[in-house]
């Protein structure tokens, strides 16, 4: 059934505007242990949602075949008739401008299974030889995503997106002394050959055996480092602050501050759809509007929220191409496309250099439960070096940090320039904090 019969179909059931919503994906994964394929899944997956409008009402049924068509139309109309909520939902009626985008399409196809085998099996030796502390590779994975998303509607709306890429990650145990730690890299990227084995290779052994022996730091307020990984969760946690959606429910503490200083003159963040650097490049959202690049904070300056078609109507404003779907079945909501710190001028290595005596930290955990993304507190457990004269001088573990996030951002002294060259959705370089609350022995 062609998907314009589909809208004639609901048109005549009495639903007025109407929004198909399909997404095709296929994927793989494989994970080697000990030199041998371990594990190996192929999957696809068909899903369509379809929204309308019933008496002013907006009804939402979705299915996974296209078998049964006139069924998923009266749920869509019963979903309306039972629906008590009275939260406003828009069909989008195609009038922005789209941005032409080149989509990158992965080249993993031109490879067989047997060239992924080895090129894991490369990256299980190279990590296993690389230090005799490294006792156990304890998973080598490659994945590949394809997917295909398509967007019509009964007011002229008719786009599709396509996106590819192949994912590698690896983790390790070290032990010495009768003491183990682990370390774990990843690689993302549309070109097989161009996967960065190498740095998975040298921050799986890093991080590993690095942390070994870690002591304890005592309890105080340090400068403290954060690499960039930790930088991005932080962030990624966080990012809900920039929610049109939490505004609107009175759940960020920057509602109502558009225009105001809030955070440190180094502190830009954009949402950027197009960035050079992501992964994806989105020329449109969920709801089928299109996508332009955006300044969150400007020089410490807060400058707009993120919207979709429902926030930006109760707030009497446009959307700004964030109206996101966590997958075919579930409603729209407010999410970045892009959304990243802006690099500074120091390389890592000089924010290492500044510190006298401080704190790198390398990763955190607990970070789910150790933060109000309403308040912008975190209480999170560290793992990381103690740094003094500028060098790193010993590993640290078990200590946590305490602070705020809107705070922090006040107290950033140096950003680095290191943000990923291939990432999705969040990211942060790594940042220099003039002072934290740390709690140690």
């Amino acid at each position: 059934m062609k998907y314009a019969e589909i809208i004639a179909k609901g048109k005549a059931l009495g639903l007025t505007d109407l929004e198909i919503y399909l997404q095709t994906s296929n994927g793989m994964n494989m994970r080697l242990f000990e030199g041998t394929l371990d594990t190996y899944n192929e999957k696809s997956y068909f899903g369509i949602a379809i929204r309308g409008l019933f008496e002013d009402k907006m009804g939402f049924a979705y299915a996974e075949t296209l078998d049964n068509i006139d069924e998923l139309l009266e749920k869509v109309i019963q979903n309306a008739k039972n629906l008590n909520s009275s939260e406003k939902e828009i069909i989008y009626d195609g009038s922005g401008t789209y941005q032409s985008v080149k989509e990158e399409v992965a080249d993993f196809q031109k490879y067989s299974n047997q060239d992924k085998i080895q090129m894991l099996q490369k990256l299980e030796k190279s990590i296993l030889d690389s230090d005799e502390r490294i006792k156990k590779v304890s998973y080598c994975n490659y994945q590949e995503n394809a997917v295909v998303t398509q967007i019509i509607n009964s007011k002229g709306v008719n786009l599709t997106r396509n996106l590819s890429y192949s994912t590698v990650f690896a983790g390790a145990v070290a032990e010495e002394n009768g003491e183990t730690a682990v370390g774990f890299s990843d690689d993302i990227g549309y070109e097989f050959e161009n996967l960065e084995l190498e740095r998975i290779r040298k921050e799986v052994v890093e991080d590993a055996t690095g942390t070994l022996g870690a002591g304890t730091i005592e309890t105080g307020t340090y400068p403290v480092v954060f690499r960039r990984s930790v930088a991005t969760e932080l962030l990624q946690a966080f990012s809900g602050l920039f929610s049109g959606e939490a505004a609107k429910r009175n759940l960020t503490l920057l509602k109502g501050k558009e225009g105001e200083k809030v955070f440190g003159d180094n502190i830009t963040i954009y949402d950027d759809p197009f960035v050079e650097n992501a992964i994806v490049k989105i020329p449109f959202d969920d709801e089928g509007v299109p996508c332009f690049t955006k300044t969150l904070v400007e020089n410490g300056a807060f400058k707009m929220f993120l919207h979709n078609l429902a926030t930006a109507d109760f707030f009497k404003t446009s959307s700004t191409g964030n109206g996101f779907k966590n997958s075919v079945a579930s409603s729209v909501r407010v999410g970045p496309t892009n959304l990243y710190l802006k690099p500074g001028e120091k390389s890592f290595d000089d924010l290492i250099k500044s510190l006298d005596s401080g704190i790198y930290v390398t990763e955190i955990n607990g970070l789910h439960s150790g933060a109000n993304p309403i308040s912008g507190a975190f209480n999170v457990q560290g793992t990381g070096y103690y740094v003094k004269d500028g060098k790193i001088d010993r590993p640290i573990t078990l200590f946590v940090i305490s602070g705020n996030f809107l705070e922090m951002l006040n107290e950033v002294e140096l950003i680095a320039n290191d943000l990923e060259k291939r990432f999705i959705g969040v990211a942060s370089p790594a940042i220099k904090v003039r002072r934290l609350k740390i709690s140690g022995k």
